[in-house]
């Protein structure tokens, strides 16, 4: 009996541990794309709800991330993960294509896929396969006497240019901060 309850107690040791592993995993693993990850400037529309389990928060829809192009030599498989290959441009930040293996190399996101749209152009015999997508993020998470007054900055929008400064590094992306021109939201909000 005396021996049961020792491996007992050494099975829960070790389930207490794995667990507490993989928390710190997770934990490292979002770290390291912080700090070593490549910057990524994505409009957003935001809007700022409310949850009374998670706190504050700004829900985000990405301006120019929910639709793009197969990228060449792809085809359309049954998947429902992908990974978008991000550019930058002048027009600013972007996604250029999706792929449906994952590259060796660049800058790219894991994103899910949603749906594939094939359309063939009137004055060519191509078709056009679009690919809709949704990235793995789409809340940022505020401090709770900061987020009415960045509620109220957003609501108004004159002229308000918000980013997400996304950070990217080998398929996973973390959303750093939201940008208004080159100043954290948290900051914006305090000045105005």
């Amino acid at each position: 009996m005396k021996n049961i309850k020792q491996l007992l107690w050494a099975l829960f040791g070790i389930v207490c541990f794995v667990q507490v592993g993989v928390i710190a995993f997770q934990i490292i693993s979002y770290e390291r794309v912080l700090k070593e990850g490549e910057v990524f400037y994505f409009k957003v529309l935001p809007l700022d709800p409310y949850d009374p389990f998670r706190g504050r928060y700004v829900t985000l829809r990405f301006e120019n991330a929910i639709k793009a192009p197969l990228g060449d030599g792809e085809k359309k498989e049954d998947q429902h993960k992908g990974y978008a290959i991000l550019e930058h441009s002048e027009k600013g930040d972007g996604i250029k294509e999706i792929r449906l293996r994952k590259p060796q190399s660049g800058s790219f996101l894991e994103v899910d896929i949603r749906s594939f749209n094939y359309t063939a152009t009137k004055q060519k015999e191509e078709t056009s396969n679009l690919v809709y997508f949704s990235l793995p993020f789409d809340r940022f998470y505020m401090r709770e006497d900061i987020a009415p007054k960045a509620e109220k900055v957003l609501r108004a929008r004159s002229g308000v240019n918000v980013k997400a400064k996304l950070r990217v590094r080998e398929g996973k992306g973390v959303i750093e901060d939201l940008m208004v021109e080159q100043t954290p939201l948290s900051q914006y909000v305090l000045t105005q």
